[in-house]
């Protein structure tokens, strides 16, 4: 019976490291809420920068027309499941804060599966920041402080370098922006939710057969690579300011994810904003106020923690 439960946990592990995608489905995308600029815009870009080897270790960079020394950098982590995606759904962002006298980057990286795990899509973030602090200095421009922003799994992404790699990050992670982002992988509810769906059913056995375990704590045992994935679990006194949105109706990542994360910043007293979207799902389209109110408060967080 003990090798069962260790050969079914471990298949849970498995699961998760190699795929992390949940069974390749892609998230649809949160609505990115770029700021309206009126001036006119002189684009300065390194399209296209490779900062590996492989096709997806490719970004878009974007330098404001006429700065030199100290600029800080906004770099854009796109969602899609871990398995999908494009630097391109956040050009649009890029280069609106780029006018408004930013370094932004957005990012593509390696797809999970064929040997890819959630270690080296970290690692291509240390990878895209290096490659952005050199082609910087190429212009005089010095990049040593940096806003983390993803959405969903991008999000996930972007809060989990921001709290665990800040010790070898080539630019300081100073805050992390984040939307709709999986952010507690040992929550039941995550299992029960549309993602956890595709996981029980990955490896044969039923939603609330997985949950129960994961609520028994028997799980936990055998699975420490959740918690070690989990932001929320990775939070401490010195976490970077963090700034959140999450869909109470979100049927992909359950908002008790938002609320665990909200929870684990106010215990360890981490200057920190979450915004609920009441009537939204994951894509975050039905609460225009809140909209607005997130796109206000990211506006505030970059002013403060970059110029």
């Amino acid at each position: 019976m003990l090798q069962t439960l260790i050969s079914f946990f471990m298949s849970i592990v498995a699961f998760f490291m190699s795929l992390f995608g949940f069974g390749g489905t892609a998230d649809p995308e949160p609505t990115p809420t770029p700021v309206t600029d009126p001036d006119p815009v002189v684009y300065v870009s390194e399209n296209t920068l490779a900062y590996g080897t492989d096709a997806n270790q490719t970004l878009d960079l974007f330098f404001p027309a006429g700065k030199t020394g100290d600029v800080g950098l906004i770099l854009f982590i796109h969602g899609g499941a871990w398995v999908t995606g494009s630097k391109e759904s956040y050009t649009i962002e890029a280069l609106q804060w780029q006018a408004r006298g930013f370094v932004t980057a957005s990012m593509n990286y390696r797809y999970l599966g064929n040997g890819v795990l959630p270690s080296d899509e970290l690692s291509d973030i240390t990878a895209a920041l290096r490659a952005i602090k050199t082609a910087a200095a190429q212009k005089g421009v010095t990049v040593n402080r940096a806003v983390l922003v993803g959405s969903s799994s991008g999000g996930h992404l972007a809060l989990l370098y921001a709290y665990t790699k800040q010790s070898e990050a080539p630019v300081a992670p100073v805050a992390v922006i984040s939307s709709s982002a999986p952010t507690d992988f040992t929550d039941p509810a995550f299992i029960r939710s549309g993602a956890g769906e595709l996981l029980a059913g990955t490896i044969g056995v039923s939603t609330d057969t997985l949950a129960a375990l994961m609520e028994s704590g028997i799980a936990q045992a055998f699975v420490p690579a959740l918690t070690d994935l989990s932001p929320a679990k990775q939070v401490k006194s010195s976490t970077v300011p963090t700034l959140f949105a999450h869909g109470a109706q979100d049927t992909i990542v359950p908002y008790s994810n938002a609320v665990s994360l909200d929870t684990a910043l106010t215990g360890a007293g981490v200057q920190h904003d979450f915004v609920p979207f009441p009537n939204s799902g994951h894509a975050l389209l039905n609460d225009p106020d809140c909209t607005l109110r997130f796109q206000a408060l990211t506006a505030q967080y970059i002013a403060a923690y970059l110029d």
